[in-house]
């Protein structure tokens, strides 16, 4: 062969590898692509593999399958109760629906995604915190109140075949020349609610103290009652038994008098000056004889 052929043949070749590679590339498992013909949309691929294209007039834009994320710059908000306060935010999307996220974001990349995804994220954190007071989004009640600002975010987002992943507040800061007002107002706040906790703790207290004051009035009273009529009832029984033990035998009713009577008058420190024959000691003499008469 000349020359000339071997030269023909190397550039039918050369033309053959270039516009082969040309028509034919790889879609990753990561990411989906859609072909565009001067830059009209004409084919889109989800799946990964090798695709083919028409070399020259058609190009390849590919986007991530992968959850993205944007850390948004701090934004300053007004909340229900009129505090300020600067919230830095992210969000985490993805790009479901590559079609209609080309057809709706300019530019179609993921700069683009970040600029629109900016103003609703912005845009619906100041208009959700803007309805509730601080110490909502420092309790408990914070998980339920990003779950509504994603949701919101993700309506918004929908229509540019995003679909969004989480919204999360990183930081809450009030801005500096607030924070000093902000921190009195809030710490009056507390006094005044431990003031009413305080007044209404002793107000119950006094209630309580009031009620087991009667209740014990009550009882006292009840059981002095019921001694003074088990007394009264022991003193007749005692009275009975006694004056029938006493008409059986007056001269023991005489000796349980006389003893009555040195139990009330010989008592400590008493000093009786008596003669020996005095009727008050006959007993001391000679009891049985005295029983007896």
């Amino acid at each position: 062969m000349s020359k000339s052929v071997h030269f023909i043949i190397g550039a039918l070749i050369l033309s053959v590898v270039v516009i082969g590679g040309g028509m034919i590339f790889t879609v990753d498992q990561t990411k989906q692509a859609i072909v565009l013909q001067f830059g009209e949309l004409r084919k889109v691929h989800t799946t990964p593999g090798l695709k083919v294209k028409l070399p020259f007039i058609q190009d390849i834009l590919f986007y991530e399958k992968r959850v993205l994320d944007f850390d948004f710059p701090e934004v300053r908000i007004t909340t229900g109760d009129q505090k300020r306060l600067l919230v830095d935010t992210y969000t985490r999307y993805r790009i479901v629906d590559p079609i209609r996220f080309f057809k709706t974001v300019k530019p179609a990349n993921e700069q683009g995604a970040a600029i629109r995804l900016e103003a609703f994220v912005t845009s619906t954190v100041r208009n959700v915190l803007g309805k509730i007071p601080l110490r909502n989004l420092l309790s408990e009640e914070r998980p339920k109140i990003m779950k509504t600002i994603e949701k919101e975010v993700d309506a918004l987002a929908q229509p540019l075949g995003i679909s969004i992943v989480d919204v999360r507040i990183i930081r809450t800061e009030l801005p500096m020349e607030n924070r000093d007002a902000v921190f009195n107002r809030m710490i009056s706040a507390l006094n005044q609610i431990a003031k009413g906790n305080r007044a209404n703790g002793e107000k119950t207290g006094q209630e309580i103290r009031s009620a087991a004051d009667r209740d014990k009035s009550i009882i006292l009273a009840t059981a002095n009652k019921k001694a003074q009529d088990i007394r009264g009832q022991g003193e007749a029984k005692s009275i009975q038994i006694l004056g029938a033990s006493l008409g059986k035998n007056p001269e023991f009713y005489g000796f349980y008098r006389t003893m009555q009577t040195y139990r009330e008058t010989l008592t400590e420190g008493t000093t009786l000056v008596l003669t020996t024959d005095n009727d008050l000691f006959r007993f001391f003499n000679n009891p049985e004889r005295e029983m007896r008469k």
